[in-house]
């Protein structure tokens, strides 16, 4: 068995100590994968440019069987860079989540209404509960008459919408008599 002392760490000795992520390190190569793809692309667009006199768009360089697999490759390229970089957005918007979590703050604050001494010690009696009968809707209506009349009111129907005669024609008209 090695030594504790003795074991290869993953930080550098003479290096600042903090690990790499190898997410970004991942990202940074892509990119320096897309700027080479990106120098042989321009360098094809030069050659174009010599052989056509004109510079191409991106349908001439797809037709162009030396620029194709170039294309081809730079779009995964840069779909890779993309899906990283939102995989680490991600992860830091989750850490941050984390980081701003307080859980021994959250469970004071949860807990601070609650008392040392037991609730079920000391003097307690049981007190009978005094039980009043329910009121029907109309009961309640008749004592709280500020309902009445209104869509609150138990006694409340169709018939007591109406319609002003003078539009009700037109209303008859656009629903078939009905």
């Amino acid at each position: 068995m090695i030594p504790k002392h003795l074991k290869i760490k993953e930080t550098s000795p003479f290096g600042t100590g903090i690990k790499k992520d190898p997410r970004k390190t991942k990202m940074t190569e892509i990119i320096q994968k897309i700027n080479k793809v990106d120098q042989h692309l321009s360098r094809a667009v030069g050659k174009y440019r010599a052989k056509y006199n004109k510079t191409p768009n991106e349908l001439e360089l797809q037709q162009d069987q030396s620029t194709t697999p170039l294309i081809s490759q730079r779009k995964r390229l840069v779909k890779q860079y993309n899906y990283l970089k939102q995989e680490s957005q991600f992860a830091e918007n989750t850490y941050q989540t984390i980081k701003g979590d307080n859980p021994v703050g959250r469970a004071k604050k949860s807990f601070q209404g609650i008392r040392a001494s037991s609730p079920f010690e000391g003097r307690k009696e049981y007190r009978d509960t005094i039980s009043t009968p329910a009121l029907s809707p109309i009961r309640r209506v008749g004592t709280n008459s500020n309902k009445m009349g209104t869509l609150w009111d138990p006694r409340f129907n169709a018939g007591d919408v109406t319609v002003d005669p003078k539009i009700a024609r037109y209303y008859r008209k656009i629903s078939g008599g009905y």
